[in-house]
């Protein structure tokens, strides 16, 4: 008897998933908008990329000649900063002490 009963719930569970699987078709309804006309609402297909333009050159010349001055003007502030902290003393490095004369 409860043998049955699980062979009758199989039976149904299979074929309510196979009814389900048979509405989701893979066709869309006619009122869809294709895939072209979606990318080009959204602006996302390769033809709205930005195209490069100018000499790579003189954009990579101009972008290294930025990094060198940011580059020069830190090591100008490490240095200030390291003579700084000399000057006011704040650099205890642990020398050995000054020997005494008998």
């Amino acid at each position: 008897m409860l043998s049955r009963f699980v062979l009758v719930a199989r039976t149904v569970n299979n074929v309510s998933r196979q009814q389900a699987v048979r509405c989701m078709g893979s066709h869309a309804p006619a009122h869809w908008k294709t895939d072209k006309q979606i990318a080009i609402e959204q602006k996302s297909s390769m033809n709205d990329l930005p195209v490069p333009g100018g000499s790579w050159q003189e954009y990579y010349n101009q972008r290294n000649s930025k990094w060198n001055l940011l580059l020069g003007l830190s090591a100008v502030f490490l240095l200030t900063t390291i003579v700084a902290l000399q000057r006011a003393g704040c650099f205890y490095l642990h020398t050995t002490p000054p020997l005494k004369k008998k």
